[in-house]
């Protein structure tokens, strides 16, 4: 049984650079989020509530296929991922309700017997301040152009979820003053404790 090791926290806060980084530093197989493949994002963002349905459902059938796909590829018994699945439920909840709200959960339920969810998530705890200074840094046009509250309402809601409401092994951890370099105390501590839960 593949085991998942997945990176989360708010916008911006590094999961897809420590991925790459941890994946490279301990030869584990990666799973990157193909965010950008959503062919509703940026309608989305735009503020176009009338497709967000089809936005949630279709971010939940990219990351059921990325998972699928990867588990049954893997060559060892760990992966390394920049997100959880869980977390496309904390975005149907956020941006769906009724019907629509009730068929997402269906399906996420099916996706979950299928695929799982991560044995690990280590959860990149940031502080607003550097959050939105980091979303504004990333340059992505349909994120500039969003409402700010939304990102912050967002934030809120999926930290509150992996703190009380996960079914995965949670861990905090603050990466206010983390770099990618090999010295810094926060980068090793997330090493560490990758490496004990892989042994």
């Amino acid at each position: 049984m593949v085991k998942l090791i997945s990176f989360e926290g708010g916008i911006g806060s590094g999961k897809t650079s420590l991925t790459n980084y941890f994946s490279r530093e301990l030869k584990i197989g990666k799973i990157l989020e193909k965010y950008n493949i959503n062919p509703f994002l940026k309608r989305f963002y735009s503020g176009d509530l009338s497709i967000n349905f089809e936005t949630e459902v279709t971010f939940l059938l990219i990351h059921f296929t990325q998972l699928k796909d990867s588990i049954k590829n893997c060559q060892n018994s760990f992966l390394i991922a920049d997100f959880s699945i869980e977390k496309d439920l904390v975005f149907a909840e956020l941006n769906l309700k009724d019907e629509e709200l009730k068929i997402f959960k269906n399906l996420y339920d099916y996706i979950i017997r299928k695929v799982g969810i991560p044995y690990l998530v280590i959860y990149l705890d940031l502080s607003i301040e550097i959050l939105k200074r980091r979303i504004l840094q990333r340059g992505r046009e349909y994120e500039k152009n969003a409402d700010p509250g939304y990102f912050m309402d967002f934030h809120e809601k999926i930290k509150n979820f992996f703190k009380f409401m996960t079914k995965s092994k949670i861990w905090f951890i603050n990466v206010d003053e983390l770099e990618l370099n090999v010295d810094n105390p926060k980068l090793k501590q997330i090493r560490t404790k990758i490496i004990n839960e892989i042994q």
